[in-house]
């Protein structure tokens, strides 16, 4: 008995709980396309910035990674949630896993272009909105 709740909580905290609880921010869906010299790509690192600091009683880090064909999947609190209200910069790396440590690092492939949100070009405002499309973030190697 001790050791199947110990197995359920286990599980809980790897694959993540669908309940929501009272701390949470509300967040909402995120689409849009990344693409690398106009071809979309898998496997970059997207992270959002909140621009005002966010609520410092409840920090969130949204981010996520592209998935086939450049789709873009935000997470704050569960897979693909999306990401609270605000306006945010945009960070990209495209790394690769390190088989070894099971992170995702550099080198970067992008040459660290877009991994400073203090130098970040690319803004996003998350809105209550069912959906809120961040269209086509076209990025270059060049």
């Amino acid at each position: 008995m001790i050791r199947t709740s110990f197995c359920l909580l286990l599980m809980c905290l790897f694959v993540g709980c669908e309940k929501k609880y009272p701390d949470e921010l509300p967040v909402y869906p995120i689409t849009g396309i990344v693409t690398v010299d106009g071809v979309p790509q898998e496997g970059l690192q997207i992270s959002l910035h909140n621009k005002s600091g966010g609520d410092p009683a409840k920090p969130t880090f949204p981010s996520g990674y592209s998935e086939a064909g450049g789709k873009i999947s935000i997470s704050t609190y569960a897979s693909g949630d999306g990401a609270p209200v605000g306006t945010y910069k945009v960070t990209i790396l495209w790394g690769q896993v390190n088989p070894l440590s099971m992170s995702y690092s550099g080198p970067d492939k992008l040459k660290d272009r877009y991994t400073n949100p203090d130098k970040s070009e690319i803004e996003f405002t998350v809105t209550e909105s069912k959906m809120n499309d961040m269209g086509t973030i076209a990025l270059t190697t060049k």
